[in-house]
């Protein structure tokens, strides 16, 4: 029998680029994907995290004046920090990969020992770009890029997802106006509290 010797646990999330993230949540809740994160980006877009179960995740980011979709036409700039990360509606932005928690700095070691060019981030972290996470932390991530350009995360969840405060941001529709609109988790923990 083989042994896998496999660096990653799989899809952590696939980030995809929609047009407006209220009707992008409604569709995949009615589906039956539940919303179980959504962040502010900076510039005014969202990105959401929603639970395609065993740990991986279908994500989708807003961007204010995305560009149109561009089919046969789409990827990040190569320097995100500089450029920002915007891609067109209906691209996908990058692709992450789930790796522990407990194996992330040896990882990271790894790649830069290996020449390749590796950003760090500790979302939701007081200093997304220091060196360790902090007790804010939800998901570290290095991204980084494969021969042709195309962006890659390897993500470490810092923590279980689907509180009120993850899903407490309301989601925003094409206008970018935010909309009345519950998770199907929050509907669920608030009824059972009744």
């Amino acid at each position: 029998m083989l042994t896998s010797t496999a660096l990653t646990r799989g899809i952590s999330h696939v980030a995809l680029v929609c047009s407006d993230m209220y009707e992008t949540v409604k569709f995949w809740e009615d589906v039956g994907i539940p919303l179980l994160k959504m962040e502010e980006l900076p510039g005014g877009g969202q990105h959401s995290f929603h639970d395609m179960g065993n740990g991986a995740m279908l994500s989708y980011m807003t961007f204010e004046d995305a560009p149109a979709a561009a089919p046969g036409v789409a990827s990040q700039n190569l320097d995100v920090r500089k450029d920002g990360a915007k891609t067109a509606i209906a691209s996908m932005n990058h692709i992450a990969l789930d790796i522990p928690k407990e194996r992330f700095d040896e990882i990271l070691a790894n790649m830069r020992a290996k020449g390749i060019t590796v950003r760090t981030i500790n979302h939701g972290s007081d200093e997304p770009y220091g060196d360790k996470p902090d007790d804010k932390t939800w998901i570290r991530s290095m991204y980084f890029r494969d021969p042709d350009g195309i962006a890659f995360e390897f993500a470490s969840l810092m923590r279980k997802l689907g509180t009120e405060a993850d899903l407490g941001p309301r989601v925003k529709n094409a206008k970018g106006e935010r909309v009345d609109y519950t998770p199907v988790l929050l509907r669920q923990t608030r009824h059972a509290a009744e």
